[in-house]
């Protein structure tokens, strides 16, 4: 398999975060590190097919208050998955800090797009979320 060499554009906290995961979990650089997480995140997609079936999510968003068109661009997008968005919950986390956490139930296909949408928010500090399938208790 060829290996390539990519670009990737990482603010200081983060890289400064990373430098320490590769030291503190014994990586041999920091690519193998990236490399492991990039693994991590495509078999949690490739291992579950969340697309058809009834899921129940949790998504929990950080952000920065002063950055005033995140919560709007939130409320634009909870709106527009009405049918999937069962609640929320908007908290204070700390000085400019908030999160928002975001209950939806339905087709995964539909849940995994309210996703996508909310990642697709520029300056997001970050965004977490849990998907369990429903269809042995649906």
């Amino acid at each position: 398999m060829n290996t390539l060499v990519i670009s990737l554009s990482l603010d200081d906290k983060l890289l400064e975060k990373i430098n320490k995961l590769v030291d503190k979990l014994g990586y041999s650089n920091r690519s193998e590190a990236i490399r492991d997480a990039i693994r991590r995140l495509v078999a949690e997609y490739e291992l579950s097919d969340f697309k058809k079936q009834i899921v129940l999510a949790a998504i929990m968003v950080i952000y920065d208050f002063n950055e005033g068109y995140i919560e709007r661009k939130i409320a634009k997008i909870r709106h527009e998955y009405n049918d999937v968005v069962v609640g929320n919950l908007h908290m204070h986390v700390n000085g400019n800090y908030c999160a928002e956490l975001l209950i939806a139930k339905g087709l995964g296909e539909r849940v995994l797009s309210l996703i996508a949408s909310i990642r697709g928010i520029k300056r997001l500090i970050s965004l977490r979320h849990l998907l369990v399938p429903l269809e042995p208790y649906y």
